[in-house]
């Protein structure tokens, strides 16, 4: 019994043992869940929502982004716009790149930039790029609001309505100068050396007729202001109906077009061009080479034209990319001044929130492995425009008296001499003669006769001269007179030469290095755009519009 007993207290100290055990487990497993709750918790609040948790799959060159992004969430003096850091962070980013075909738009900037490829907005109508800190137009289009108010290729962009844009993007400078048709925008430029000069300019709808067609004694002009959707058909219509008249002789005119969508460019050499033939070929960063092919039937309407393609500083991407191709594939003959030198592609991807991130991703090469970036096309037949196209812009409120001199009287000299008014030398003094030249243009224009060019005499001047130039195509007439025959190759460029002694030529810089998206997928390539479709999406171009 005594036995029994004892056996069974040995048992149950056993069993409270295994009992203490168990309960001690179960206490330090829930502190221990309740202590990482409480932690997490307070680390969380602590931290206030930190870019970076413990445990996240993170990259360490991300590392210094995530903790100024927490710091300055976290202990700015002020409540912070989270959205805003984002945006600003990737924009940076973009800036790094030091490009100027490259970079990051919201949503309202996509919305502009994508109209540059339908033909249709509401703006003063010209080109521009962001060249380090500096906008810089690249063309302004024909009859538009811009070119008849008399923007000019390289002017540099300081203001907008008194509003300094430096440091600007180019699509916020164009949100800036777009406008409702019927409204005045007042741009401050810098034209070469000269002093800043405000020039008011009406916004108008703008509709970019890509292609337009004249004859011109008895050669067809075909004239493309850019590549956009719908291109290629209207240039073909123009071809037919050049050949419908006839002509044998066929100019295809590129000055000032700055690019646009590069199917269309690859298109319309294919109405030259057979299939199957190389047009382009693309680069990437690793030295791969893609080659671009002509994909269809040429048009037989071209078969027995002679082709002449007009270019000047203005042209460049999707434009150099037909020239380049049609010097390396075809006879035709280059003609005008050296193109603006883009031989980069961009490539775009639109996010879910619409905003678009524009990339340079290769280079283009001609057919022949010619890369023409900062370089630009050369002319087998160079024809400089006459000086009166270099002529400075007079400002109003400066006066130009007899007995100065200074870089500006050359061009008040020049602009007269082109409107009649006999000028027998173009130094930099303002002499009697010129006096003399200044009261007659007064006169003529029922201006007071003071002798001075200030004021209305200097508006006056300068709207006579553009409505000179606007009529008065110097380039266009050169080629044509040379096709007909009334001068050798090397008497028309003596003659180009010999109207162009007084004004300097400025030749352009050299760079430094124009669907719907799934967010971050189905890449639609871009020309400043210079690319091949990608997944039957269209390359399209950026320099901007406005």
């Amino acid at each position: 019994m005594n036995e029994e007993h004892e056996r069974h207290e040995t048992k149950n100290p056993g069993g409270r043992r295994i009992n203490i055990k168990l309960f001690w487990f179960i206490i330090i497993l829930l502190t221990s869940v309740i202590a990482t709750a409480v932690i997490t918790a307070l680390s969380l609040e602590a931290g206030n929502e930190k870019a970076v948790n413990v445990g996240t799959d993170t990259r360490s060159e991300f590392s210094k982004l995530y903790n100024v992004y927490d710091t300055i969430n976290s202990e700015y003096y002020e409540d912070v716009d989270r959205d805003a850091l984002i945006e600003s962070s990737i924009q940076g980013m973009v800036e790094g790149l030091d490009d100027p075909y490259s970079e990051y738009m919201n949503n309202e900037e996509t919305e502009a930039f994508q109209e540059t490829v339908t033909g249709n907005f509401e703006g003063i109508g010209a080109e521009v790029m962001q060249e380090g800190n500096r906008i810089i137009v690249t063309s302004p289009m024909r009859g538009s609001p811009a070119e008849e108010a008399g923007i000019e290729p390289g002017d540099e962009i300081i203001a907008v309505d008194g509003e300094s844009i430096e440091g600007w993007t180019t699509q916020e400078a164009v949100q800036l100068i777009r406008g409702e048709k019927g409204t005045d925008v007042v741009l401050t430029i810098v034209r070469g050396e000269g002093d800043p000069i405000d020039i008011t300019i009406t916004r108008d709808t703008i509709h970019i007729d890509s292609v337009t067609y004249e004859e011109v004694d008895g050669v067809g002009h075909i004239s493309v202001n850019r590549f956009q959707r719908g291109t290629t058909e209207e240039f073909e219509s123009k071809l037919n109906e050049a050949a419908e008249d006839d002509v044998e002789d066929v100019i295809i005119d590129f000055r000032y077009n700055p690019g646009g969508l590069l199917d269309e460019a690859v298109n319309m050499i294919n109405q030259f061009i057979d299939e199957g033939q190389t047009v382009l070929s693309l680069e990437d960063n690793n030295g791969e080479r893609n080659e671009i092919a002509t994909s269809g039937e040429a048009n037989p309407n071209t078969e027995d034209f002679t082709v002449y393609i007009l270019i000047n500083e203005g042209s460049a991407s999707a434009s150099e990319v037909f020239a380049g191709a049609m010097d390396d594939l075809t006879g035709a003959t280059i003609a005008g001044t050296q193109s603006f030198g883009k031989g980069v592609v961009q490539q775009t991807v639109e996010f879910g929130d619409d905003s678009l991130l524009k990339y340079t991703n290769t280079k283009w090469l001609t057919p022949n492995g010619h890369w023409i970036h900062g370089e630009g096309i050369t002319p087998d037949i160079k024809l400089v425009n006459p000086d009166y196209y270099r002529v400075d812009m007079l400002s109003p409120d400066e006066v130009y008296t007899e007995g100065i001199a200074n870089e500006t009287v050359p061009s008040i000299k020049v602009a007269l001499d082109t409107l009649g008014y006999e000028i027998e030398d173009f130094d930099e003094d303002f002499g009697p003669d010129l006096t003399t030249a200044v009261g007659d243009f007064q006169s003529d224009n029922g201006l007071e006769m003071t002798g001075n060019v200030t004021g209305e005499t200097s508006t006056i001047l300068m709207s006579e001269l553009r409505e000179y130039i606007n009529e008065n195509d110097a380039q266009l007439e050169y080629l044509v007179d040379y096709i007909n025959g009334e001068y050798t190759e090397e008497e028309i460029e003596e003659y180009a030469e010999s109207r162009a002694q007084y004004l300097e030529i400025e030749l352009p810089e050299e760079e430094t290095e124009e669907g719907e998206h799934s967010e971050g997928q189905d890449e639609e390539q871009e020309e400043e755009s210079t690319e091949e479709p990608v997944d039957e999406a269209s390359p399209e171009e950026e320099s901007t519009e406005e």
